[in-house]
C-alpha cells in the first residue's frame, strides 16, 4: 500500500527533464498537443458519397472555417478509397470519410454441385451470353458418368442433354471472359479470365471456376474508380481535389 501511494505521488509530479550531451532526457513520457482539431473519420460505402461531400461543402462551417488544403482522394485498393486533406501543420492527414465496397464474391477454386454453381454465376456476375452459355450448359449435363476425362488442359469434354434421350459432346473452352460483381457499383466491373471446370463423383456434377488472370482486374479496378472521379466531380472544383491511384 505505501509503495502504491508513493508511486501515485510521483506520477502527479510535473516532469523532470535534462540535457545530456546535447539531448533532451525526461523521466515522464511526454505527449504532443495538436495545434488543431481532428474529427472522426465517417464510414460509407459509395464512391457518390464522397462526391456529394465535396461538392456539397460538407462540414464548412463558414468562412472562418475554410481551409486552403486540397482534397485528396486516394483509392487504396480496388474496395477502398479514402478522403483527407493535404498535410495540417502538424503533418498530419485528417480522414474525413473511408469508402469500402462489401460486396460478395463467387467461391473461386471450389467445386460446387451444378445446383448450387448455377444460383452463383447468377448472383455474383454481370449477366451476359458467357454466363447464359455457362449456365445452359452446366444446367444439361445429364449426371456424374456425362463428364469426360478427355482433358487438354485448354478445352475439357462433357456430355450435354439435347432432348428426352439423346445427348452430344460439348467442347467447353477455356479460358472464359467474365464480369464478377467485385467493386463499387459505380463503376464498370472489370473483366476477368477464368478456367472453367467440371468433374464427376459419386455425389454427382461439381462445377468450378478458378482466377487465372494473375489479379490484373485489381488494377484495372483502380483505374476506373480514378476514372470515375475525374467524370463525376464538379468541373469548377478539379483543382481542388487530388486524386491519388
Amino acid at each position: 500500500m505505501l509503495e502504491a501511494a508513493i508511486n501515485k505521488i510521483l506520477s502527479l509530479a510535473e516532469p523532470h527533464t535534462e540535457i545530456l550531451n546535447d539531448s533532451y532526457y525526461s523521466d515522464k513520457p511526454l505527449h504532443r498537443i495538436n495545434n488543431e482539431l481532428y474529427a472522426k473519420s465517417l464510414h460509407v460505402h459509395t464512391l457518390t458519397s464522397i462526391i456529394d461531400y465535396i461538392a456539397n461543402g460538407t462540414d464548412d462551417n463558414g468562412e472562418d472555417a475554410e481551409t486552403d488544403r486540397r482534397f485528396v482522394i486516394h483509392i487504396e485498393d480496388y474496395n477502398k478509397v479514402l478522403l483527407t486533406r493535404e498535410l495540417s501543420t502538424d503533418r498530419h492527414r485528417e480522414e474525413l470519410l473511408y469508402a469500402t465496397d462489401d460486396t460478395q464474391t463467387f467461391p473461386y477454386g471450389h467445386f460446387l454441385p451444378v445446383e448450387n454453381f448455377i444460383i452463383a454465376m447468377q448472383a455474383y456476375f454481370i449477366q451476359d451470353d458467357t454466363t447464359t452459355a455457362l449456365v445452359k450448359l452446366v444446367s444439361n449435363v445429364t449426371d456424374s458418368n456425362s463428364v469426360q476425362q478427355a482433358d487438354n488442359g485448354l478445352n475439357q469434354s462433357v456430355t450435354a442433354k439435347t432432348g428426352i434421350v439423346t445427348s452430344s459432346t460439348v467442347e467447353v473452352p477455356n479460358p472464359v471472359i467474365l464480369r464478377p460483381l467485385c467493386t463499387f457499383s459505380e463503376i464498370q466491373q472489370p473483366e476477368r479470365r477464368f478456367v472453367f471446370r467440371l468433374r464427376g463423383g459419386d455425389n454427382g456434377v461439381s462445377v468450378a471456376l478458378f482466377e487465372a488472370d494473375g489479379n490484373a482486374w485489381k488494377h484495372e479496378a483502380i483505374v476506373n474508380i480514378r476514372d470515375y472521379f475525374c467524370n463525376e466531380l464538379p468541373k469548377e472544383m478539379l483543382d481542388e481535389v487530388i486524386i491519388l491511384a
